[in-house]
C-alpha cells in the first residue's frame, strides 16, 4: 500500500500556499487600516439604510396623499351633483286668488212665515 499520491501532495501544497497568502493579507488588513475599513463599511450601511428609509417614507407619503386627493375629488363630485339637482328643483307654486261666489245674494228662507204667527 502506497500512501503517497503526487496529485494530493500538489493540492496540499497549493492549499497551504493559498492559506498562507490569505493569512498574510488578513494580518495586513487587520493592522492600521482596520478602523478605516470598518468606518467605510459602517458609512456604506448607514447610507443604504437612509436610502431605504427615504424610499419607504416617500411611498407611504404618496399613498396617504393619493387617498386624500381621491376622497377630496369624490366629495367635490358628490357636492356638485347634489347642488345641480337642487338647483333644478321647481319652486313652490303661488296660491291662486280667492274666487268670489257666483251668487252674491244673501240667504233667505224659501217660504216666509205668514205675518202674525
Amino acid at each position: 500500500m502506497d500512501y503517497f499520491h503526487p496529485q494530493r501532495a500538489r493540492l496540499t501544497c497549493g492549499s497551504r500556499l493559498i492559506a498562507g497568502l490569505l493569512c498574510s493579507i488578513l494580518l495586513v488588513a487587520c493592522g492600521r487600516d482596520k478602523e478605516v475599513v470598518v468606518q467605510a463599511k459602517v458609512a456604506e450601511r448607514v447610507q443604504a439604510f437612509r436610502i431605504k428609509q427615504w424610499n419607504e417614507c416617500r411611498a407611504a407619503l404618496l399613498r396617504d396623499a393619493e387617498k386624500r386627493v381621491d376622497s377630496l375629488l369624490l366629495a367635490e363630485a358628490k357636492g356638485l351633483l347634489t347642488d345641480s339637482l337642487t338647483r333644478l328643483k321647481p319652486s313652490k307654486p303661488l296660491q291662486p286668488p280667492a274666487l268670489s261666489p257666483i251668487d252674491s245674494l244673501s240667504v233667505r228662507p224659501i217660504f216666509e212665515a205668514p205675518p202674525g204667527n
